[in-house]
Order: structure tokens, then C-alpha cells, then sequence
């Protein structure tokens, strides 16, 4: 009896609204209507046959729902495109999984101290210790050439020599306790310490990007050794937003725009890929 209604919780259920995908904003909703609905019949059936089958009624059908929601993601069908169409976009980003740079994380030791620490801004850094100056033919904000070359150097430095030192330098770990996962299929190096994961980047050619920019930045911003570890990742990632040539192929470096769905909504960002050899090295939400 339990591997058959099994059997029929797997045919109904909706992988791609559930789990880490679940929308919390349809659930929230659909709880309410699941409420509302329950309420209703037994209202109905209450001022027919009375208050204890109208209740068992109600209980019955709100535990109904509840486990629809939990197997599907929703109770109302259409309830996603109702929400992404008609829910204000702020609101749908403080549930959602938007896109974030890929950059070291506080191990959890540290997590309670790093979670006080307000996020920095990369390009007010960069700005302000003179990293990143105005274009000369644009009105925009450029890498001067010779810090281009500088950090182009220490990429190719990274690029020659053993991986795991650098990072472990780079995440303030003992050496002999760092591991590197690339996942394949993925693209994405996942840094683990002690078995805990300390950092992840999108690609290969990211991790050398930011070792590379973490070495440019130490002599290039005076309070860069007053940077939390998270700070110093973040502003990392944002001096990647200048390469031009790809770390890991030296292929041209080209900025798209592409719609990405999510649980909750649609967005635009956009993609900093290397032409060549197609990794990912940046994404930007607007």
C-alpha cells in the first residue's frame, strides 16, 4: 500500500517547483488560498449539517491541499506565471536565487563574525585606491595599461605554478588542508578546508583571474591586509569585470546579455565569457 501511494507522490511530483527550486512567495500564497478555500467549505457545509463535520471537512481538505503543495510547489495551477507576471520584482528577489559572484566564503568558525561585516563595494575600492581611473576616450571607468600589464604578468605567474599553494594563500588556509574539486560538466572549482567548503569559483579561468588580481591588489590598495577575506574576494571579483583576454586561453573576452529564469521570476544579466574556450567568468545583474 505505502511503495503505491509512493509510486503516485512520484508521478505528481514537480521537481522544478520543489526542493531548492520551491517559490517561496507561490507557497506563501497558495497556503492562503489552501486557508481560505478550507474556511469556505466549512462554512458550507456547516450551515448544512453542523459545526463537527464542517470541521472535519475543512481540516481534511487544508491537510489535502498542504500536501499538494509540498508534492507540486502549488495548489492553483499557474500559480508561478501568475506570481513572476504580477509580483513586484523586489519583492520576488528577496526569495529568489539570484545570480552572486563566485568568491571566497567565511569558513563557519568565522561565519558569525563575517555576517556582521557589511558587503563592500568593489568599484568604490578599486576607485579610491587609484586601481581604476576614468577612460581616456569614453566616460567610463578603465584599468590603466600599466596595471593591465602588471596583472596580465601575474597571470601568467598563477597559471605556471602548483594550484592548490596559491589558493591556500588566497583563503588563509594550511596548505595541507586545502583541496580543489573541479566539477566537470559544471565548470566550477569548489575549494574545500578541513572538508568544509571555503570558496568556489565559476571557472578555472576565474580562480586565476582572482589569484592573479589578489596579487596586483596587495601592493595596489594600502588597506587591502584590513580586508576581510569575503571583502577581498568581492573586490577580486570585480577587477574581473576589466580582463580583456581570457586567463586560461588568452581568448577574447566578450560581454552578453541573456535572460535567465529562475524559481521565482525573470531576470537579465549579463555573461563575461572567453570566446575561445568558452569559460564563464563573470555574471552581472543589473
Amino acid at each position: 500500500m505505502s511503495y503505491g501511494i509512493a509510486r503516485i507522490v512520484d508521478r505528481v511530483r514537480q521537481p522544478e517547483y520543489t526542493g531548492e527550486n520551491r517559490c517561496t512567495p507561490c507557497t506563501i500564497v497558495n497556503v492562503v488560498i489552501a486557508a481560505l478555500l478550507s474556511g469556505t467549505i466549512a462554512a458550507v457545509v456547516g450551515s448544512q449539517y453542523g459545526v463537527r463535520p464542517a470541521a472535519g471537512i475543512g481540516i481534511a481538505f487544508f491537510a489535502f491541499s498542504l500536501g499538494a503543495i509540498y508534492v507540486r510547489g502549488y495548489l492553483v495551477p499557474g500559480t508561478p506565471t501568475l506570481t513572476k507576471r504580477y509580483f513586484p520584482d523586489w519583492l520576488l528577489a528577496k526569495f529568489d536565487k539570484g545570480p552572486a559572484a563566485e568568491t571566497a566564503e567565511p569558513l563557519d568558525g568565522e561565519a558569525a563574525d563575517a555576517g556582521e561585516a557589511k558587503p563592500v563595494d568593489p568599484e568604490s575600492v578599486l576607485v579610491d585606491g587609484g586601481v581604476l581611473g576614468p577612460c581616456d576616450e569614453e566616460d567610463d571607468l578603465c584599468l590603466p595599461d600599466d596595471l593591465r600589464e602588471r596583472w596580465r604578468e601575474h597571470v601568467e605567474t598563477v597559471r605556471s605554478a602548483d594550484r592548490v599553494p596559491q589558493v591556500a594563500a588566497f583563503v588563509e588556509q594550511d596548505v595541507d588542508a586545502v583541496e580543489l574539486e573541479d566539477r566537470e560538466g559544471e565548470g566550477r572549482i569548489v575549494v574545500r578546508a578541513d572538508g568544509h567548503v571555503v570558496a568556489h569559483w565559476e571557472s578555472e579561468s576565474a580562480l586565476i583571474a582572482d589569484l592573479a588580481g589578489a596579487r596586483l591588489l596587495e601592493t595596489e590598495l594600502s588597506e587591502w591586509d584590513e580586508l576581510t577575506l569575503q571583502a577581498r574576494g568581492q573586490v577580486v571579483g570585480g577587477l574581473r569585470a576589466f580582463l580583456e583576454t581570457c586567463p586560461s586561453c588568452d581568448g577574447r573576452i566578450e560581454i552578453e546579455g541573456e535572460t535567465v529564469e529562475s524559481c521565482c521570476r525573470s531576470y537579465e544579466v549579463y555573461a563575461v565569457t572567453c570566446n575561445d574556450c568558452g569559460a564563464r567568468l563573470l555574471e552581472i545583474s543589473p
